[in-house]
C-alpha cells in the first residue's frame, strides 16, 4: 500500500487464502456462496447485505467479516461497521445468533441455515471510520457513487473461503460499475459478479459511479481508469497520458518479471471535509489487478497527476512483490487470527525503492530528483527506531512498538533496497542488481506458489554474495543503523548543497513548517516564522513575524480545540498549482501586513546528496550502471 499524509509518501495489497475448498458431490447442493448487494434502497447511510451458505453440516457455524486486510498492517475491524446481523432457514425463521467479538458471530441450528442478513455502514463519516484507510473503505452517496472495498462488506462462513461466490448488486440507474472483477451479466440496475473464492471478492473492489473512464491497450495490458470527482472537474481523459507513460516505463524496466495482462484503477476524489476527517490521509490499496486511489479533488491536474503517477507506479509494482513473490504466511493468510511475514523490508520497501529507481532509469526524472528523493526518504526515516530490527517489526507489524514504526518500512525500506542494489552492483561488476535478483525469484514462485519465511535471506545470500549475507545480518535482521554515506561514497555521491523543491509553501524544509507555535509575553500562542523558503522570501516574509493568516483568512485561537480549522486553512496549500496567486498576512512590530504573491516552485537550499565531482572513473561507471541499467 503507498499512503499518503498530505501528499507525503505512503499502500496495500490483497493476497492468496490458502484454505482446503469443501467437498461438494451432491446436484442438489448449492455450488456458490450467494451475496446481494442492494445500493437502491439506502436508508440512514446503511446498505443491506444478504450472504447464503453452501448447505451446512454442523450444528453451529461461524460468519466473519475480517478483522483485517493483508497490506494495512493494523488491525481494522471491519466487522464495527456491521448492524443487525440476522440468520434465517428456509421458511423466514430466524436463527439463534450470538456476536463472539467485533468480527464474528456464532450461528446455531445451522443445519437449517439458508442465509444471514445485515446492514453495512460506510467508513467515510461517522464517529467510527476515520481510523480506517480511505482507500480501504467505503463510501455511500447515494445518486452520486459508492465506493465499495468488498472486505468492509461481504462475509465469510468458517470452512468456506474456497467457495466461488456468486454477487449481484442492485444499482442506481444512472450508476455504472467498474471493477475487474469479471461479470456474468451487466444492466442499468442489476450487476452479477462470479469470484472464484472469498480472496476474489476482495481483492476486486467496486467504484459505482456516473460514467467518467478511459481504457486503453498498450505493450500487451489492457488499462482502464475510472474517476469519481465530486465536482466533476476531473476528467479520466486529461490523465490518460501520464498513466500510460508511467505503465510503459514500468513494464520496460521490470521486464520479463511483469506479466500482468489488465490494470484497472480506481479513482476516487474527496472533498476537503472528507479529507480532515481522515486526518489528512490520501493514497493507495492495490490489488491483483486494479487498485483504489483516494486524493482530494481540489488538487489542480498537474499535481494530481505528479501523485497518481508516484502512488500508481508504486501500487502497479506489487504486482512483483508480493503478488508474485511473496511467503506461506501470505499466501495462506487469515483475516481474523493473521500470522505476519518478516518480510515487508520487500513487500514495501522493494516496491516502494523501484517506484522511484523506474523514473530515473526510464529517465521520467533526472539525477538530482532521484537523490532529493532518497534524501527525503533518510531524513524521515530518522523519525522512526532506527536500532530495530526490520524482519522482528514486519513480523510484529499489527502491535506495538511495532506498530507506530510501520511508517518506516516506506522510508528505511526503500534505502535497505538501495543499499542491497549498489553491493549487488558493485559485486557483479555492474552486471546485476536487486531487480535481477527479484526477476529470478518471480520466476522461481508466482502467484500460487510461496516462499518459507525463514529460508528467503539464505536463498537471496546464494544468489547474490557474502557482502550481501553481511548487510542483511547486520542491518536487517540486526538492529545497528546503516551509514548511508558507505553506500553514496560507492556510487560518487557526496552531500553537498542543493536546491530542494517543497510540496508546499508553508514548508521550510521537506518535513518542517516555516513557523513554529510560541507564547507571547501575554501567555497567549502564536506562529512565529522562524524559516524562509524562495516563494514566501521573495513575498517578503520575514524569520520572527507573527503568521496569522492565508488569503484574508486569519488564524483562530491556536489551540487543540481548533485544530482541524488550522489545518484545514493551511493544507489548502496543497491543491495550489505554480500559477496560484496567494496572500500570507503578518503581525511584524505593531503593524499588519498583507504580502502577496504566486506560488511558484517553493524550494529550499539545504545540505543533500549530489554527485562528487571529485569521484573516481570505477564509481561514476558504478553510478551509471545502478541508475541506468
Amino acid at each position: 500500500m503507498k499512503k499518503a499524509k498530505y501528499l507525503l509518501s505512503l499502500s496495500a495489497y490483497i493476497l492468496f487464502l490458502g484454505c482446503a475448498a469443501l467437498k461438494n458431490n451432491s446436484v442438489n447442493k448449492p455450488i456458490n456462496i450467494q451475496a446481494t448487494i442492494n445500493l437502491v434502497d439506502v436508508n440512514d447511510d446503511k446498505v443491506k447485505i444478504t450472504v447464503s451458505p453452501l448447505v451446512v453440516i454442523q450444528d453451529e457455524i461461524i460468519f466473519y467479516i475480517p478483522q483485517i486486510v493483508p497490506g494495512t498492517y493494523e488491525y481494522s475491524n471491519f466487522g464495527r461497521f456491521v448492524e443487525t446481523l440476522k440468520a434465517f432457514d428456509k421458511k423466514g425463521n430466524l436463527l439463534p445468533v450470538e456476536s463472539l467479538d467485533k468480527n464474528s458471530w456464532r450461528i446455531s441450528n445451522a443445519k437449517k441455515l439458508v442465509k444471514v442478513s445485515y446492514l453495512v455502514n460506510d467508513t467515510f463519516d461517522g464517529p467510527v471510520g476515520s481510523d480506517v484507510y480511505p482507500m480501504g473503505g467505503t463510501n455511500f452517496k447515494v445518486g452520486e457513487t459508492f465506493l465499495l472495498n468488498l472486505h468492509s462488506m461481504i462475509g465469510y462462513f468458517e470452512g468456506m473461503k474456497e467457495v466461488p461466490y456468486h454477487l449481484s448488486v442492485n444499482s442506481p440507474k444512472n450508476l455504472k460499475a467498474f471493477t475487474s472483477l469479471p461479470s456474468i451479466s451487466e444492466s442499468d440496475s442489476l450487476d452479477v459478479f462470479l469470484a472464484k473464492r472469498y480472496f476474489h471478492i476482495i481483492d476486486n473492489p467496486i467504484l459505482y459511479s456516473e460514467p467518467n473512464a478511459v481504457s486503453f491497450d498498450l505493450e500487451k495490458i489492457k488499462v482502464g481508469l475510472a474517476v469519481y470527482s465530486p465536482t466533476g472537474i476531473h476528467k479520466a481523459e486529461v490523465y490518460q497520458s501520464a498513466i500510460e507513460e508511467m505503465m510503459i516505463a514500468q513494464k520496460n524496466f521490470l521486464g520479463e518479471a511483469n506479466n500482468t495482462t489488465s490494470y484497472d484503477i480506481l479513482l476516487h476524489l474527496m472533498d476537503m471535509d472528507e479529507l480532515q476527517y481522515f486526518g489528512g490521509m490520501m493514497g493507495a490499496l492495490e490489488h491483483h489487478t486494479s487498485t483504489t486511489v483516494v486524493f482530494v479533488d481540489q488538487m489542480k491536474p498537474q499535481e494530481l497527476t505528479q501523485n497518481l503517477v508516484d502512488v500508481v507506479s508504486h501500487e502497479f509494482f506489487h504486482t512483483l512483490t508480493p503478488l508474485n513473490i511473496h511467503s506461506e504466511e501470505i499466501h495462506n493468510f487469515e483475516y481474523n487470527t493473521p500470522l505476519m511475514s518478516k518480510h515487508l523490508w520487500m513487500y514495501e520497501g522493494t516496491t516502494e525503492y523501484f517506484a522511484n529507481l523506474f523514473q530515473i532509469n526510464q529517465g521520467l526524472i533526472d539525477e538530482q530528483n532521484f537523490y532529493n528523493r532518497i534524501l527525503e526518504k533518510l531524513n524521515y526515516s530518522k523519525r522512526y527506531d532506527d536500532t530495530m530490527s526490520f524482519t522482528k517489526m514486519s513480523a510484529g507489524i499489527v502491535d506495538e512498538p511495532f506498530q507506530a514504526n510501520y511508517g518506516n518500512v516506506y522510508q528505511k525500506g526503500a534505502l535497505i533496497n538501495m543499499c542491497l542494489d549498489i553491493i549487488i552492483r558493485e559485486q557483479s561488476g555492474g552486471e546485476h542488481g536487486i531487480l535481477w535478483v527479484m526477476q529470478n525469484l518471480a520466476k522461481r514462485y508466482g502467484t500460487e506458489k510461496p516462499f518459507k519465511d525463514e529460508e528467503l535471506i539464505d536463498e537471496i545470500v546464494t544468489m547474490t554474495y557474502p557482502e550481501v549475507e553481511t548487510f542483511f545480518r547486520t542491518h536487517v535482521e540486526g538492529t545497528k543503523p546503516i551509514n548511508y554515506m558507505d553506500y553514496f561514497n560507492k556510487v560518487g555521491l557526496t552531500i553537498g548543497d542543493t536546491e530542494v523543491p517543497l510540496s508546499s509553501i508553508i514548508f521550510k524544509e521537506n518535513q518542517n513548517l516555516f513557523f513554529e507555535a510560541k507564547l507571547n509575553d501575554e501567555g497567549v500562542n502564536q506562529f512565529i516564522v522562524n524559516g524562509l523558503n524562495t516563494t514566501i522570501e521573495s513575498m517578503g516574509v520575514n524569520v520572527g513575524d507573527v503568521f496569522l493568516g492565508l488569503n484574508d483568512k486569519l488564524f483562530p485561537e491556536i489551540n487543540q480545540e481548533n485544530t482541524k480549522e488550522i489545518n484545514a486553512l493551511l493544507t489548502s496549500s496543497f491543491m495550489w498549482d505554480d500559477k496560484t496567486e496567494f496572500s500570507i498576512t503578518v503581525q511584524r512590530n505593531n503593524d499588519i501586513i498583507s504580502l502577496k504573491g504566486i506560488t511558484g516552485t517553493p524550494s529550499v537550499k539545504v545540505s543533500g546528496v549530489i554527485n562528487d565531482t571529485e569521484a573516481s572513473e570505477a564509481s561514476k561507471k558504478l553510478r551509471k550502471a545502478w541508475l541506468k541499467n
